[in-house]
């Protein structure tokens, strides 16, 4: 005998299947039975794409949605506009009320029609009890003229926001959010203020992830940021504008994925000797993060640590086990340079770029994680043929005393079996480690 045990389940249940639904999905239900004709409507989650709708009738549907729900609890807004759908009037309105009506999680992904134009989110958002995750793109915020009170939210994203009236509003509101968790700022500079956006401060006693993200560089143009988080455990950083980088009690990081120039190369001046102020800050910045256990760090950043290694040393990384680095042939001495600051490294990932800067005769020693630590290197973007790679692949080989495993991805691995005479050569080096397996893809 069928039996439809699904619809015999109560409203309270059903309606929490259906909050894990896009909306157009959960309307799609409706069709199913007369059991499921308004279930729909009782969820109290809104998660659109307006350009879902065929016609413009997304707003009307929006304001009858929460119209039947303007007794219940608002658990979740999402609403994403795209650039033919942009309503420039409405959604601050639906903010307000669904904030005013307890929402938890609230995203609202605005689009920049204009460079100068950007919809400025109501106030009440500053003072919301229950707000656990707050996702904001291509919108305006303005500075409170009141202290910041969001007691319950641990998630904030923040993308490509117009912050008005004060270039510190960020601080302010991070510092009403006591529980505050993972943060993601991505600033984009606008270009109609930019005054706003020079000074970037993340002050937080309770902030465990931190991802910071500069989409453009502007020569001649200096921006700053801090960053004091005792509890941080992972930072994603991510900007080649800012001209003064400071990081404070970053006792508690774990990993970092670090891509910056420090403004030496891109609109900055050079790193020579007597730039000791920029020598202090990538100095300064270096040891704060030396506590890190993974770390994943752009070439860039490393062609910058070259020039730095020449003013002063590299700190020790006494704790990095796991290390992902790009570099290309001409890089070949920094990498070893850089490795000798990492003792007790186990894992390596090389990410290798074949340029057409003349290689560095640089691998003529032997750090000290090579004969005690190293385990597994990996080596990618590999060429058939090419000398530098097969020179890296060789020296690994000869020095690593306790390396289990070489992993060797190839570009163009797909023009040469397993038995041709670049593997057979590849496999047939020195391994001062005898355990050492060769895997090739």
């Amino acid at each position: 005998m069928n039996c439809d045990r699904i619809s015999e389940l109560p409203d309270s249940l059903l309606t929490q299947i259906l909050s894990y639904l896009p909306t157009k999905d959960s309307v799609k239900t409706s069709l199913l039975s007369k059991r499921w004709e308004f279930l729909w409507l009782r969820v109290p989650v809104l998660d659109l794409k307006v350009s879902d709708f065929p016609d413009e009738n997304y707003a009307s549907f929006i304001d009858n949605f929460l119209e039947f729900n303007r007794n219940s609890r608002m658990r979740k807004f999402k609403l994403k506009y795209d650039e033919y759908t942009y309503d420039d009037d409405r959604l601050a309105g639906w903010v307000v009320t669904t904030v005013d009506r307890g929402i938890q999680h609230l995203d609202a992904n605005g689009f920049e029609t204009d460079m100068c134009i950007r919809e400025f989110m109501p106030q009440n958002i500053y003072k919301s009890n229950t707000l656990v995750s707050l996702v904001l793109v291509t919108v305006g915020i303005e500075n409170p003229e009141f202290v910041v009170s969001l007691p319950s939210l641990k998630k904030m994203h923040l993308e490509d926001v117009w912050y008005w009236d004060d270039p510190l509003v960020i601080e302010k509101v991070i510092s009403g959010c006591p529980v505050l968790e993972d943060l993601v700022l991505i600033r984009a500079i606008d270009f109609c203020n930019l005054d706003d956006l020079r000074f970037l401060r993340v002050r937080s006693q309770t902030l465990k992830s931190f991802r910071l993200t500069f989409e453009y560089s502007m020569a001649g143009t200096y921006f700053s940021v801090e960053i004091d988080a005792p509890r941080l455990e992972y930072l994603n950083f991510n900007d080649n504008q800012s001209d003064m980088i400071v990081v404070k009690n970053l006792n508690s990081l774990s990993m970092i994925d670090i891509d910056t120039e420090f403004n030496v190369k891109f609109g900055g001046s050079p790193l020579e000797p007597e730039d000791l102020r920029k020598r202090d800050i990538i100095r300064d910045v270096l040891t704060e993060i030396s506590c890190v256990r993974h770390m994943i760090i752009s070439q860039r950043t490393l062609e910058v640590l070259d020039r730095y290694s020449k003013l002063g040393p590299i700190p020790r990384f006494d704790n990095l086990y796991r290390l992902q680095a790009a570099f290309s042939r001409s890089m070949l001495q920094l990498l070893l340079v850089f490795l000798e600051s990492c003792p007790n490294l186990e894992n390596l990932i090389l990410d290798f770029a074949v340029s057409t800067e003349p290689e560095q005769d640089g691998l003529t020693y032997v750090p000290q994680c090579l004969l005690s630590s190293l385990e597994c290197v990996e080596i990618r973007e590999l060429i058939l043929g090419e000398g530098t790679g097969k020179k890296l692949v060789s020296y690994f080989l000869e020095n690593s005393v306790v390396l289990q495993k070489l992993i060797l991805r190839f570009k163009d691995s797909s023009k040469a079996s397993e038995d041709s005479d670049i593997f057979k050569e590849l496999r047939s080096f020195t391994k001062h480690s005898r355990s050492c397996e060769v895997i090739i893809h």
